[in-house]
Protein backbone atom coordinates (compact mmCIF):
# COMPACT_ATOMS: atom_id res chain seq x y z
CA UNK A 1 0.00 0.00 0.00
CA UNK A 2 1.43 3.40 -0.98
CA UNK A 3 1.73 6.35 1.43
CA UNK A 4 -1.03 8.11 -0.54
CA UNK A 5 -3.36 5.12 -0.10
CA UNK A 6 -2.57 4.96 3.60
CA UNK A 7 -3.24 8.70 3.88
CA UNK A 8 -6.64 8.32 2.25
CA UNK A 9 -7.60 5.63 4.74
CA UNK A 10 -6.44 7.71 7.70
CA UNK A 11 -8.75 10.67 7.04
CA UNK A 12 -12.13 11.18 8.71
CA UNK A 13 -14.82 13.82 9.09
CA UNK A 14 -14.48 16.34 11.91
CA UNK A 15 -17.19 14.78 14.09
CA UNK A 16 -15.33 11.47 14.00
CA UNK A 17 -12.10 13.33 14.70
CA UNK A 18 -13.60 14.90 17.82
CA UNK A 19 -14.86 11.52 19.03
CA UNK A 20 -11.49 9.87 18.41
CA UNK A 21 -9.67 12.67 20.22
CA UNK A 22 -11.90 12.26 23.27
CA UNK A 23 -11.31 8.50 23.24
CA UNK A 24 -7.55 9.00 23.04
CA UNK A 25 -7.52 11.52 25.89
CA UNK A 26 -9.70 9.28 28.05
CA UNK A 27 -7.63 6.17 27.32
CA UNK A 28 -4.40 8.06 28.00
CA UNK A 29 -5.70 9.18 31.39
CA UNK A 30 -7.17 5.83 32.34
CA UNK A 31 -4.14 3.88 31.13
CA UNK A 32 -2.05 5.78 33.66
CA UNK A 33 -3.62 3.74 36.47
CA UNK A 34 -0.47 1.63 36.67
CA UNK A 35 1.55 4.72 37.61
CA UNK A 36 1.68 6.69 40.85
CA UNK A 37 -0.69 9.19 39.23
CA UNK A 38 -3.36 6.64 38.36
CA UNK A 39 -6.02 7.73 40.85
CA UNK A 40 -5.50 11.38 39.97
CA UNK A 41 -5.65 10.94 36.19
CA UNK A 42 -8.74 8.75 36.59
CA UNK A 43 -10.34 11.61 38.54
CA UNK A 44 -9.44 14.04 35.76
CA UNK A 45 -11.00 11.74 33.17
CA UNK A 46 -14.37 12.34 34.85
CA UNK A 47 -14.22 16.10 34.32
CA UNK A 48 -12.76 16.52 30.83
CA UNK A 49 -13.92 19.69 29.08
CA UNK A 50 -15.77 20.31 25.82
CA UNK A 51 -12.58 20.39 23.76
CA UNK A 52 -12.65 23.78 22.05
CA UNK A 53 -8.94 23.49 21.26
CA UNK A 54 -9.65 20.13 19.65
CA UNK A 55 -12.30 21.70 17.43
CA UNK A 56 -9.88 24.48 16.54
CA UNK A 57 -6.98 22.18 15.64
CA UNK A 58 -9.13 19.76 13.65
CA UNK A 59 -10.91 22.56 11.78
CA UNK A 60 -7.56 24.16 10.92
CA UNK A 61 -6.40 20.81 9.49
CA UNK A 62 -9.57 20.23 7.45
CA UNK A 63 -9.42 19.66 3.69
CA UNK A 64 -11.91 21.08 1.21
CA UNK A 65 -13.60 17.68 1.32
CA UNK A 66 -14.27 18.23 5.03
CA UNK A 67 -11.80 15.55 6.15
CA UNK A 68 -9.11 15.74 8.82
CA UNK A 69 -5.96 13.58 9.01
CA UNK A 70 -5.55 11.00 11.77
CA UNK A 71 -2.35 12.77 12.78
CA UNK A 72 -4.46 15.79 13.78
CA UNK A 73 -6.41 13.60 16.20
CA UNK A 74 -3.23 12.63 18.02
CA UNK A 75 -2.05 16.23 18.04
CA UNK A 76 -5.45 17.37 19.39
CA UNK A 77 -5.25 14.86 22.23
CA UNK A 78 -1.78 16.16 23.07
CA UNK A 79 -3.08 19.73 23.17
CA UNK A 80 -5.97 18.70 25.43
CA UNK A 81 -3.53 17.02 27.84
CA UNK A 82 -1.39 20.15 27.84
CA UNK A 83 -4.46 22.30 28.50
CA UNK A 84 -5.45 19.96 31.33
CA UNK A 85 -1.99 20.37 32.85
CA UNK A 86 -2.33 24.16 32.84
CA UNK A 87 -5.76 23.93 34.50
CA UNK A 88 -4.43 21.68 37.24
CA UNK A 89 -1.69 24.21 37.98
CA UNK A 90 -4.21 27.08 37.75
CA UNK A 91 -6.40 25.46 40.38
CA UNK A 92 -3.45 25.13 42.74
CA UNK A 93 -2.52 28.80 42.29
CA UNK A 94 -6.15 29.92 42.71
CA UNK A 95 -6.80 27.47 45.57
CA UNK A 96 -9.93 26.44 43.65
CA UNK A 97 -12.29 23.82 45.08
CA UNK A 98 -14.31 22.95 41.97
CA UNK A 99 -13.98 23.00 38.19
CA UNK A 100 -16.76 22.06 35.76
CA UNK A 101 -18.83 20.92 38.72
CA UNK A 102 -16.18 18.45 39.95
CA UNK A 103 -13.81 18.62 42.88
CA UNK A 104 -10.39 19.90 41.80
CA UNK A 105 -7.31 17.74 41.98
CA UNK A 106 -5.68 19.98 44.59
CA UNK A 107 -8.79 19.88 46.78
CA UNK A 108 -9.02 16.07 46.62
CA UNK A 109 -5.33 15.09 46.64
CA UNK A 110 -3.49 18.16 47.94
CA UNK A 111 -1.39 20.83 46.24
CA UNK A 112 1.86 18.88 46.03
CA UNK A 113 0.25 15.90 44.33
CA UNK A 114 -1.70 18.17 41.98
CA UNK A 115 1.46 20.02 40.88
CA UNK A 116 3.28 16.76 40.24
CA UNK A 117 0.31 15.39 38.28
CA UNK A 118 0.19 18.58 36.21
CA UNK A 119 3.86 18.07 35.34
CA UNK A 120 3.08 14.45 34.46
CA UNK A 121 0.29 15.55 32.10
CA UNK A 122 2.73 17.94 30.41
CA UNK A 123 5.18 15.07 29.87
CA UNK A 124 2.34 12.93 28.46
CA UNK A 125 1.47 15.72 26.03
CA UNK A 126 5.04 16.16 24.78
CA UNK A 127 5.52 12.39 24.45
CA UNK A 128 2.35 12.15 22.37
CA UNK A 129 3.40 15.03 20.14
CA UNK A 130 6.76 13.37 19.52
CA UNK A 131 4.92 10.60 17.64
CA UNK A 132 2.97 12.91 15.32
CA UNK A 133 3.96 13.18 11.64
CA UNK A 134 2.67 15.44 8.89
CA UNK A 135 1.26 14.10 5.61
CA UNK A 136 4.77 13.81 4.19
CA UNK A 137 5.95 11.63 7.05
CA UNK A 138 7.98 14.36 8.75
CA UNK A 139 7.98 14.52 12.54
CA UNK A 140 5.88 17.43 13.77
CA UNK A 141 8.48 18.18 16.42
CA UNK A 142 11.04 19.00 13.74
CA UNK A 143 11.34 22.25 11.81
CA UNK A 144 9.59 25.51 12.76
CA UNK A 145 6.92 23.85 14.87
CA UNK A 146 9.26 22.76 17.69
CA UNK A 147 10.47 26.31 18.29
CA UNK A 148 6.93 27.71 18.21
CA UNK A 149 5.65 25.04 20.56
CA UNK A 150 8.44 25.81 23.03
CA UNK A 151 7.71 29.52 22.71
CA UNK A 152 4.00 28.89 23.35
CA UNK A 153 4.84 26.95 26.51
CA UNK A 154 7.02 29.83 27.69
CA UNK A 155 4.24 32.31 26.91
CA UNK A 156 1.73 30.28 28.95
CA UNK A 157 4.09 30.29 31.92
CA UNK A 158 4.80 34.02 31.50
CA UNK A 159 1.10 34.78 31.33
CA UNK A 160 0.38 32.86 34.51
CA UNK A 161 3.33 34.50 36.24
CA UNK A 162 2.13 37.93 35.07
CA UNK A 163 -1.32 37.26 36.49
CA UNK A 164 0.23 36.24 39.81
CA UNK A 165 2.50 39.31 39.91
CA UNK A 166 -0.47 41.59 39.26
CA UNK A 167 -2.66 39.85 41.81
CA UNK A 168 -4.71 42.46 43.67
CA UNK A 169 -3.49 45.29 41.43
CA UNK A 170 -6.61 47.39 40.84
CA UNK A 171 -4.49 49.79 38.77
CA UNK A 172 -3.78 47.10 36.16
CA UNK A 173 -3.89 48.57 32.66
CA UNK A 174 -5.82 47.15 29.72
CA UNK A 175 -2.52 46.61 27.92
CA UNK A 176 -1.08 44.57 30.80
CA UNK A 177 -4.28 42.55 31.09
CA UNK A 178 -4.20 41.71 27.37
CA UNK A 179 -0.55 40.74 27.67
CA UNK A 180 -1.38 38.32 30.47
CA UNK A 181 -4.22 36.59 28.63
CA UNK A 182 -2.23 36.65 25.39
CA UNK A 183 0.14 34.28 27.17
CA UNK A 184 -1.91 32.19 29.54
CA UNK A 185 -4.79 31.51 27.12
CA UNK A 186 -4.14 32.71 23.57
CA UNK A 187 -0.74 31.00 23.21
CA UNK A 188 -2.33 27.55 23.36
CA UNK A 189 -5.05 28.59 20.89
CA UNK A 190 -2.27 29.83 18.60
CA UNK A 191 -0.35 26.57 18.70
CA UNK A 192 -3.50 24.48 18.15
CA UNK A 193 -4.49 26.42 15.03
CA UNK A 194 -0.92 26.59 13.72
CA UNK A 195 -0.42 22.87 14.29
CA UNK A 196 -3.68 22.10 12.50
CA UNK A 197 -2.53 24.11 9.50
CA UNK A 198 0.79 22.27 9.36
CA UNK A 199 -0.85 18.85 9.60
CA UNK A 200 -3.46 19.85 7.03
CA UNK A 201 -0.71 20.54 4.50
CA UNK A 202 -1.07 24.33 4.41
CA UNK A 203 1.80 26.53 3.27
CA UNK A 204 3.92 28.04 6.01
CA UNK A 205 2.31 31.43 5.35
CA UNK A 206 -1.22 30.05 5.79
CA UNK A 207 -0.20 28.02 8.86
CA UNK A 208 1.08 31.24 10.45
CA UNK A 209 -2.19 32.98 9.49
CA UNK A 210 -4.14 30.18 11.15
CA UNK A 211 -1.98 30.59 14.24
CA UNK A 212 -2.77 34.30 14.29
CA UNK A 213 -6.48 33.47 14.00
CA UNK A 214 -6.08 31.18 17.00
CA UNK A 215 -4.42 33.98 18.98
CA UNK A 216 -7.24 36.47 18.27
CA UNK A 217 -9.81 33.78 19.08
CA UNK A 218 -8.03 32.93 22.34
CA UNK A 219 -8.02 36.55 23.50
CA UNK A 220 -11.72 36.94 22.66
CA UNK A 221 -12.44 33.63 24.42
CA UNK A 222 -10.68 34.67 27.64
CA UNK A 223 -12.38 38.07 27.74
CA UNK A 224 -15.78 36.38 27.29
CA UNK A 225 -14.88 33.84 29.98
CA UNK A 226 -13.84 36.60 32.38
CA UNK A 227 -17.20 38.28 31.83
CA UNK A 228 -18.98 35.14 33.03
CA UNK A 229 -17.52 35.60 36.51
CA UNK A 230 -19.67 38.73 36.77
CA UNK A 231 -22.69 37.56 34.76
CA UNK A 232 -23.54 33.95 35.57
CA UNK A 233 -24.87 32.11 38.58
CA UNK A 234 -22.78 29.42 40.28
CA UNK A 235 -25.07 26.73 38.81
CA UNK A 236 -24.72 28.02 35.25
CA UNK A 237 -20.97 28.65 35.44
CA UNK A 238 -20.31 25.27 37.16
CA UNK A 239 -17.82 27.07 39.42
CA UNK A 240 -18.04 29.71 42.14
CA UNK A 241 -18.80 33.14 40.64
CA UNK A 242 -16.90 36.16 41.90
CA UNK A 243 -13.85 33.93 42.38
CA UNK A 244 -11.63 36.20 40.28
CA UNK A 245 -12.47 39.22 42.42
CA UNK A 246 -12.23 37.27 45.67
CA UNK A 247 -8.79 35.93 44.66
CA UNK A 248 -7.49 39.30 43.53
CA UNK A 249 -7.54 38.46 39.81
CA UNK A 250 -8.21 41.74 38.00
CA UNK A 251 -9.92 41.18 34.64
CA UNK A 252 -11.26 43.41 31.90
CA UNK A 253 -14.87 43.80 33.16
CA UNK A 254 -13.51 45.13 36.46
CA UNK A 255 -10.87 47.34 34.81
CA UNK A 256 -13.45 49.00 32.54
CA UNK A 257 -16.01 49.35 35.33
CA UNK A 258 -13.42 51.06 37.55
CA UNK A 259 -12.54 53.45 34.73
CA UNK A 260 -16.21 54.40 34.49
CA UNK A 261 -16.72 54.54 38.27
CA UNK A 262 -13.43 55.27 40.11
CA UNK A 263 -15.16 54.70 43.47
CA UNK A 264 -15.25 51.01 42.57
CA UNK A 265 -11.52 50.71 43.28
CA UNK A 266 -12.09 50.93 47.02
CA UNK A 267 -14.96 48.42 46.82
CA UNK A 268 -12.81 46.01 44.77
CA UNK A 269 -10.00 46.21 47.32
CA UNK A 270 -12.48 45.53 50.12
CA UNK A 271 -13.88 42.49 48.27
CA UNK A 272 -10.38 41.07 47.85
CA UNK A 273 -9.88 41.24 51.63
CA UNK A 274 -13.36 40.27 52.81
CA UNK A 275 -15.55 37.72 51.05
CA UNK A 276 -18.65 39.38 52.50
CA UNK A 277 -18.02 42.40 50.25
CA UNK A 278 -17.81 40.38 47.01
CA UNK A 279 -21.53 40.42 46.19
CA UNK A 280 -21.71 44.20 46.49
CA UNK A 281 -18.65 44.65 44.26
CA UNK A 282 -20.09 42.27 41.66
CA UNK A 283 -23.33 44.24 41.61
CA UNK A 284 -21.45 47.51 41.16
CA UNK A 285 -19.40 46.12 38.27
CA UNK A 286 -22.63 45.02 36.60
CA UNK A 287 -24.23 48.43 37.27
CA UNK A 288 -21.24 50.11 35.59
CA UNK A 289 -21.72 47.74 32.61
CA UNK A 290 -18.26 46.28 32.95
CA UNK A 291 -19.15 42.96 31.27
CA UNK A 292 -20.91 44.71 28.35
CA UNK A 293 -17.94 47.01 27.73
CA UNK A 294 -15.53 44.06 27.95
CA UNK A 295 -17.53 42.12 25.36
CA UNK A 296 -17.23 45.09 23.02
CA UNK A 297 -13.44 44.81 23.31
CA UNK A 298 -13.76 41.08 22.58
CA UNK A 299 -15.68 42.00 19.42
CA UNK A 300 -12.63 43.89 18.15
CA UNK A 301 -10.56 40.73 18.36
CA UNK A 302 -13.42 38.85 16.71
CA UNK A 303 -13.24 41.23 13.75
CA UNK A 304 -9.47 40.72 13.48
CA UNK A 305 -10.04 36.97 13.44
CA UNK A 306 -12.73 37.31 10.76
CA UNK A 307 -10.35 39.25 8.50
CA UNK A 308 -7.80 36.44 8.72
CA UNK A 309 -10.45 33.88 7.76
CA UNK A 310 -11.19 35.71 4.53
CA UNK A 311 -7.89 34.36 3.13
CA UNK A 312 -8.75 30.69 3.77
CA UNK A 313 -10.55 28.02 1.68
CA UNK A 314 -14.33 27.97 2.05
CA UNK A 315 -14.81 24.73 4.03
CA UNK A 316 -12.11 25.57 6.54
CA UNK A 317 -13.27 29.18 6.82
CA UNK A 318 -16.82 28.12 7.64
CA UNK A 319 -15.68 25.60 10.29
CA UNK A 320 -13.45 28.17 12.01
CA UNK A 321 -16.12 30.85 11.79
CA UNK A 322 -18.52 28.49 13.60
CA UNK A 323 -16.02 28.24 16.48
CA UNK A 324 -15.72 32.02 16.58
CA UNK A 325 -19.51 32.31 16.81
CA UNK A 326 -19.49 29.76 19.62
CA UNK A 327 -17.11 31.95 21.61
CA UNK A 328 -19.00 35.16 20.86
CA UNK A 329 -22.61 34.44 19.92
CA UNK A 330 -24.30 37.25 18.00
CA UNK A 331 -26.89 37.72 20.72
CA UNK A 332 -24.34 37.94 23.54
Amino acid sequence: MTRRQKGALSKMDIEAGIRETRKLVQSSLKNSTATSFGEMTAHLAESAGKGMRTQLLLSASMSEEGLVPASAVKASAAVELLHMATLVHDDVIDDADTRRGHETLNKKFGNKNAILCGDYLLSMSITMLAGVEDEKGRALTSGPFAARFAKALASICEGECGQHLHNGNVDLSIFSYLRVIGGKTAALFYIAAFMGGVLGGETEEKAFALGDFGRQLGIAFQIADDCKDYELSKTTAQKPVGNDLKNGVVTLPLILAMRKNPLLRAQARAAMKNEADVSLALAQVRAAQGPEMAREVARRFEKKAERILSKLPTRKREALLAILRLVLPRNA
